[in-house]
């Protein structure tokens, strides 16, 4: 069962079916200057290289719009690296401790953003929510593109977690 004092925090401000669905319109309604990007689930599949179809072409877009672009992920800096080559040399922060409050600062300060300013899109409640939601940045989620295949039995728990949270508040066709 979640406790109820963390309602607040785990809800985004807003919800997308997936990140190539977001418009550069949306983003200005929203009242973003810049954007951070999780990696697993939302711009590529969960623990492997493969970047989503879409995904390089919608960061060139909003790059053109004016949006600074960076990941921010707990992933490992190896598979950062690659991914950013892969996104167009975007600026990366690995290993960022979600939802640890440090790195979406230190993320908003590179881009030359107030906190208030940076929209970070995820797809997962517990971490990327929860931390932009603490930190005072805008909070996008967006559903999980692919089932997690590395440590099932610590992500199956967790997305039924998920599930069970959208559900109850009222969110059950967000998941």
């Amino acid at each position: 069962m979640i406790s109820r004092t963390y309602d607040k925090d785990l809800i985004p401000n807003r919800f997308f079916d997936k990140l190539v669905d977001i418009t550069v319109e949306d983003l200005h309604n929203m009242g973003a200057k810049a954007i951070a990007l999780d990696i697993d689930n939302t711009v590529a599949v969960d623990s492997f290289y493969k970047v989503f179809d879409g995904v390089p072409a919608w960061v060139d877009m909003v790059k053109k719009a004016g949006f600074p672009v960076m990941i921010l992920t707990n992933t490992w800096t190896a598979r950062a690296r690659i991914i950013s080559r892969k996104l167009g040399n975007i600026p990366f922060i690995a290993k960022a401790e979600k939802p640890d409050g440090k790195n979406f600062y230190r993320a908003a300060d590179m881009m030359g953003v107030d906190i208030s300013e940076l929209v970070l899109i995820g797809d997962q409640l517990f971490t990327d929510i929860r931390g932009a939601n603490n930190a005072g940045a805008i909070s996008v989620r967006v559903r999980p593109m692919h089932k997690e295949y590395v440590l099932p039995i610590h992500y199956i728990p967790l997305r039924h977690r998920e599930h069970v949270f959208l559900r109850e508040h009222g969110f059950g066709d967000k998941i």
